[in-house]
């Protein structure tokens, strides 16, 4: 029977010297990425705690219930976002604004991969045949521009205003009907999470990606996503993350939200009896 083997592992801050606000968390079968969101202080101004923290700390805890395969991926994940709020909800004013994130997630359960995503955090599948599928979801992209064309009924602002009028659609569309869901306080945002099982039999490989990850073909030219697949499969992370801050750097300002980004990456290969 195929087995997953030891999981390989990527991550690289969006600037040097600069705390990563992307985290990882391996367990006996289990990989999770969470990508914590990097929103002004104002937007999660009722916390004392660091987005870093919160990725850190929420990736743990969904690492820990995954472990238990008797769990669904979506309840780990609600009983994860329930403990974390749990922890500092004594300390901070959690309805003032707190540290969110996305989440990327799979889990070998028997002959089978379970994997899960919350928001535009991926699953990147090398099936066994060639074919590279990604499973991810952007809803978030299309809560935020109908947020922001609301408040700017077509009226032409700089980029400094237009950025102001997406952060505030971002929070105000964020775990609401018709909005996008992703990890922050509410443990129900967890029954939104896109979930998939594939057997072992048709992988090659799968990566949990952080949304700086998959940047060199979501956004620019860096690579295609059958070449993303086939770096990670062969255990050339460091080389996808070479490709994409090339083509950021390549990039004109006005193409890009933000310079950088942090990547992480966790690669499981699935392994065959010769």
């Amino acid at each position: 029977m195929p087995t997953m083997s030891d999981p390989r592992t990527f991550a690289l801050a969006a600037e040097p010297g600069r705390e990563s606000e992307d985290a990882i968390a391996l367990g006996a079968g289990v990989a999770v990425v969470v990508d914590g969101a990097g929103l002004p202080a104002s937007m999660r101004a009722g916390c004392r705690h660091s987005v870093a923290w919160y990725a850190r700390v929420l990736a743990e805890a969904f690492r820990d219930r995954l472990e238990d395969r008797r769990v669904p991926m979506t309840d780990a994940l609600a009983g994860a976002i329930a403990a974390v709020a749990a922890l500092h909800s004594d300390m901070c004013d959690l309805g003032a604004g707190s540290p969110s994130g996305t989440v990327a997630a799979w889990r070998v359960d028997g002959d089978a991969l379970d994997h899960l995503v919350l928001s535009d955090a991926s699953i990147v599948l090398v099936m066994a045949d060639g074919e590279v599928r990604e499973i991810t979801d952007l809803r978030i992209d299309d809560a935020v521009d109908r947020g922001a064309a609301e408040v700017l009924g077509g009226r032409m602002v700089d980029a400094a205003e237009e950025a102001r009028v997406r952060f505030a659609a971002l929070d105000r569309m964020r775990n609401v009907p018709g909005g996008f869901w992703c990890c922050h306080v509410d443990p129900a945002a967890a029954a939104e999470a896109v979930t998939g099982r594939v057997l072992l039999d048709d992988l090659a490989g799968v990566v949990a990606s952080s949304d700086g990850g998959t940047r060199g073909f979501r956004s620019f030219d860096a690579h295609g996503l059958d070449r993303f697949g086939g770096l990670a499969l062969a255990g050339d992370l460091a080389r996808i993350a070479e490709e994409i801050r090339a083509s950021e750097r390549a990039a004109p300002d006005r193409a890009r939200v933000k310079r950088h980004d942090d990547i992480a990456l966790v690669l499981g290969a699935v392994a065959r009896e010769r």
